[in-house]
């Protein structure tokens, strides 16, 4: 597989990040509604709709809430053959988008990069990026995982993870679900730094501070379409009024 042009759908902080990372190896063509067709950096453009979808492989980095919107938008514009990736923080549900309306003429790879412009700052180096093959990919989207595992690995330095999409959702609903969630009621309860900080509480606050970088559409789009989230929320908030009850009972 030869890719040489990359289309990014969606010009958010993650399409950012993604268009910077891979500009150093790949021409980019940008696609958001909110830019009008003009350069945005070395070997980064803005361009039509239509010019991105003829890019060699293209990104989706739209909201979760957004996806299935913008891909029956393009998919009878997209060209036959050309690869499609997602970048979403679930995955059941972009997979079965991208299966319903692009698979018939195009190879798609789900994936999830699980990081962001704080964490990846510095670069992708031992960053985890996951990627979530269909159970029976085609040669085309078998020679896709091949090109990209390889690029990521060797030329971002990340590390790169296969498994399905219903283990990536269960897995997430307990580590990053859950994670967002508590960084952002630790931030609505107003907690702050102090000079008595204990090194478990400056944890709660990176925490926090990572939750509030990204945007409330980010969190309710996990919880949404993630089916395991609603799960984790149930047995935390059992697990909280049980404490409850201990510590009131102690009393």
């Amino acid at each position: 597989m030869t890719i040489h042009t990359i289309g990014i759908i969606g010009y958010g902080r993650f399409g950012m990040l993604l268009a910077a990372s891979l500009s150093e190896d790949f021409q980019i063509l940008v696609f958001d509604s909110a830019l009008s067709p003009a350069p945005l950096g070395e070997r980064i453009h803005a361009v039509s709709l239509n010019s991105a979808l003829v890019a060699d492989c293209v990104f989706l980095c739209v909201p979760i809430v957004a996806l299935e919107s913008v891909v029956r938008e393009i998919a009878p514009l997209l060209p036959e053959g050309t690869p499609v990736l997602d970048v979403c923080s679930v995955k059941l549900h972009p997979t079965r988008v991208m299966r319903e309306h692009l698979r018939a003429r195009a190879p798609i790879l789900p994936t999830h990069p699980m990081f962001g412009p704080v964490s990846a700052k510095d670069g992708w180096t031992n960053l985890p990026f996951v990627l979530c093959p269909e159970d029976d990919a085609t040669p085309d989207e078998i020679a896709l995982l091949e090109f990209w595992s390889a690029y990521i690995a060797t030329k971002q330095n990340a590390r790169v993870i296969t498994m399905s999409a219903d283990e990536h959702d269960r897995t997430t609903a307990y580590n990053l679900c859950l994670t967002q969630l508590l960084g952002r009621v630790l931030g609505n309860i107003g907690i702050e730094a102090s000079p008595i900080d204990a090194q478990s509480f400056k944890h709660l606050l990176s925490m926090k501070d990572m939750s509030y970088s990204d945007s409330m559409e980010l969190l309710i789009g996990m919880h949404r379409y993630n089916p395991y989230s609603a799960e984790m929320r149930g047995r935390l908030r059992g697990e909280l009024e049980h404490i409850e009850m201990i510590l009131g009972s102690a009393g």
